[in-house]
This record gives structure tokens, C-alpha cells and sequence, in this order.
């Protein structure tokens, strides 16, 4: 395989740096954190990790070095560089981490919901309480699964409901998409509050984009039923906090799960942080933070470099078979 020289920009120390061992056969990578330190470089190839590297640094290598044919973004979520890639003016392939961590967001978004079914805050109070407390669990057989988005990570999700016999309901944009072993009920963006009126568990899995902002909002929960979780596992930007807030304070909803929020850090002064274990549980935006983190995202680029490779090393004009491509306009 000839030698391709690769482009990383990462800000030390990140343990995403250096790639794995297998994952560097026939590349040459040479990282930086800022343009200028590429401009004497001859890549073809940039890879994008956060944090701390900006969509503006992104926009400016691929201003200054015409020579780079695709770039690609470690992580899934691409909210911090589709505003500055949208303003490229030339014809450059993009791709993201897609798919990486959906197993492990998935498994997140079953716990949230077997958090609540099996009443595990009344498990933990008995114990603090030296208290025998016989009480009924509930199983998530037959229980409504709402999808708020159908990709990569809401696909994973439905299976896994799917084992537990739950039934599968989701919102998307392209509502006549076919799936195989796909949702059994599929509504439009236009149909959604159907989708939380049905659900005893909803999900939340939406990127970050202009369309997406407070995807979930007042009007949403108070369309739950009052037994009903709401669990966030794709951008904070999605969801109105205040009005999940409200829906927690006023039992409109039984409880909620999230991993991410509007403002990360979360702020010390934060009405989310008012709640008990009870109402709601909240992690670090750390869901998808796994043992072979790192891995499993070099495994996502080094499968979009094959396919990069081949079409490059084609004697024949081959257009790229990209794993995992995203379109900047867009936002995913």
C-alpha cells in the first residue's frame, strides 16, 4: 500500500493521539492544533478531534491547503464545525465518528428506562432504610418506545427495545423511509406529539442543528403521559430545559435521564440540579465514553480511509463509497 500522509488536528494531550498501532498501516500521520503548523505539510487526508479544536482552524486549513480531498470528524456530533464548513468554497468530502458509540448510547437509553420501570430509587431508599419492602416491577415488554430521530443511534436503541418485546415508535424527517425491522410506527416532525402521547419511554437521540432546538419542548411533555420518562441522549440544544423543568416539577412527567445539555459544563445554578435520583438522573455528557473509546472511533476513520484508498488507487474513475458521510448544511 503507498504511503499516505494523513493530517490530525488534536490539541495535546488527548488521549486520541497517536492512533492505535493497527490502525496506522500505509499512513503517515502528522498532527497540529493550529493551521499554520500544515502549511508546509502535504496531506490529502484531515482528521478533526475535539475538544478544543475549532470549526474556524477546520475552515482555514482547508482555505490554505487545496491539496486536502476529505476531512473527517472524530467525533459523531458535528454542531462545531458545520457552521464554518458550510463556507468552504470547494468541493471537499466529509465525514464523522457516526456509529462509534451508538451501542453503548443505546445501552444508556435502556438503563434510563430500566431505572425507572424497576423503581430502582425505592430499591436504594429501602436499603439506606434497613427496609424489606415488597413491591411490584414492572417488565418493559409491551411498554412504547419513542424515537425522537431514527439514526444510527436510535437504530441501536430499537433493537435493544425490540429484545425486551417493546413497541417501536419513532419520528424523522423522511417519514416514508423504509426500514428493515424498522419502527412499527413511523410519524412526521408535524405528527410528533402523537409519538410523545404514546410513549412510556421517550427518547431523544436528535443531532445538534438549527432545526432541532428546543425539538422538545412544553408543548412535548405535557403531551406524556404522567407515568412516562423522558430520556436525552443526542445534543442539550434539543430540548428545552426550563420546560423540562416544569414538566419534573409539576408531575406532568415521571422522570428523565440525560446525558447532554444546552451548556456543558452544566451549570452549578441549573434548576436540573434541584432534583432528586427520583425524578431525574444526569451524567456528564459521558454515556458514550466507553473502555475503547478511542478505538472504536480510529476503527470508524480507518473504514472510510479503505474506502478513500481504493477510489484513489483505481486505475478507473471511482467515485468514494464514504461509511460515514455528513452533510455540513445539514448538520449530520
Amino acid at each position: 500500500m503507498t504511503t499516505v500522509t494523513v493530517g490530525v488536528l488534536v490539541k495535546l494531550p488527548n488521549d486520541a493521539w497517536p492512533p492505535p498501532k493497527e490502525i496506522c498501516n500505509g499512513i503517515n500521520f502528522v498532527h497540529g492544533s493550529t493551521a499554520a503548523e500544515f502549511l508546509e505539510k502535504s496531506i490529502k487526508a484531515l482528521v478533526v478531534v475535539p475538544p478544543g479544536i475549532s470549526g474556524s482552524t477546520a475552515r482555514e486549513l482547508l482555505e490554505k491547503k487545496p491539496e486536502i480531498e476529505w476531512l473527517h470528524s472524530f467525533s459523531a456530533g458535528v454542531d462545531h464545525l458545520s457552521p464554518n464548513l458550510q463556507n468552504v468554497q470547494r468541493a471537499v468530502a466529509y465525514t464523522n465518528g457516526r456509529g462509534a458509540y451508538s451501542s453503548s448510547l443505546a445501552e444508556y437509553a435502556l438503563l434510563g428506562a430500566l431505572y425507572f420501570n424497576k423503581k430502582v430509587p425505592r430499591l436504594v431508599a429501602n436499603a439506606a432504610e434497613n427496609k424489606w419492602d415488597k413491591f411490584t416491577m414492572p417488565v418493559l415488554k409491551n411498554k412504547t418506545l419513542g424515537l425522537v430521530g431514527y439514526g444510527d443511534i436510535a437504530k441501536h436503541t430499537a433493537k435493544l427495545g425490540r429484545a425486551f418485546g417493546m413497541r417501536i415508535v419513532a419520528v424523522r424527517r423522511n417519514k416514508s423511509a423504509s426500514e428493515d425491522d424498522g419502527p412499527d410506527e413511523i410519524f412526521g416532525v408535524e405528527e410528533k406529539l402523537e409519538l410523545f402521547k404514546q410513549s412510556d419511554f421517550v427518547v431523544c437521540s436528535l443531532p445538534g442543528t438549527g432545526n432541532t432546538i428546543n425539538f422538545c419542548g412544553q408543548p412535548e411533555f405535557s403531551a406524556m403521559k404522567s407515568s412516562a420518562v423522558f430520556i436525552s441522549i443526542g445534543r442539550g440544544a434539543a430540548v428545552d430545559e426550563d420546560a423540562l423543568c416544569d414538566a419534573l416539577e409539576s408531575n406532568t412527567i415521571a422522570g428523565a435521564f440525560l446525558d447532554v445539555f444546552k451548556e456543558e459544563p452544566l451549570p452549578k445554578t441549573s434548576r436540573l440540579w434541584s432534583f432528586g435520583p427520583d425524578k431525574l438522573i444526569l451524567s456528564s455528557h459521558n454515556a458514550d465514553l466507553t473502555d475503547d473509546y478511542y478505538n472504536l472511533g480510529w476503527n470508524v476513520w480507518r473504514s472510510n480511509f479503505e474506502a478513500f484508498h481504493s477510489a484513489s488507487s483505481s486505475s478507473a474513475s471511482e467515485e468514494v463509497k464514504w461509511v460515514t458521510p455528513f452533510d455540513p448544511t445539514a448538520g449530520y
